[in-house]
């Protein structure tokens, strides 16, 4: 085993973090039933893990009643030009209409996830090659970047071979 894996994993528990590993049924066991019983996590998988994590939790059903939809290719080249944001590649979002007229999309979650983290860690995140990141019931609640009025409707998104969120609210 090479040392710098090790010393890479004794820098994420230095952070008071855990390393986990398990063959690909008992990661997405592992996310399937942090889920079941509500408790938040972000999960660092492969992509054929975080695909067999998607399938599984987007439903037609559930599409449907989350109102996902693919971000045109409008709102894409908005969050390239306007956030920076490069090659978002395949990415699906709901859009929460505000009391102030503002709609929340992906748009406006890149947007409030560089204001909260920073360019960098938004864009490092996105940039991950091999690994897809998975929020089990994230806490990140929605904010009107107008109004500034948290939407008490949750965001759902999901950027194919990335970066996506799955709530147990909606089970």
């Amino acid at each position: 085993m090479d040392s710098s894996f090790l010393a890479s994993i004794e820098a994420v528990i230095n952070n008071g973090k855990a390393v986990i590993s398990a063959d690909d049924t008992n990661v997405v066991a592992a996310v399937q039933e942090a889920l079941r019983n509500g408790r938040s996590a972000t999960f660092y998988v492969s992509h054929t893990q975080a695909a067999a994590v998607n399938a599984w939790y987007w439903t037609p059903q559930r599409i449907k009643e989350a109102e996902m939809e693919p971000v045109t290719s409008e709102e894409k080249a908005r969050i390239e030009s306007e956030l920076g944001v490069k090659d978002t590649g395949s990415l699906y979002s709901n859009r929460i209409p505000c009391e102030c007229g503002r709609v929340y999309g992906a748009f406006e979650f890149v947007q409030q996830g560089i204001a909260e983290h920073g360019r960098e860690a938004v864009g490092s995140v996105l940039a991950l090659e091999n690994t897809s990141v998975i929020r089990v019931n994230p806490v990140t609640v929605a904010v009107c970047p107008d109004c500034k009025r948290k939407l008490l409707r949750g965001h759902y998104y999901c950027w194919v071979n990335g970066y996506g969120c799955c709530k147990s609210t909606e089970m």
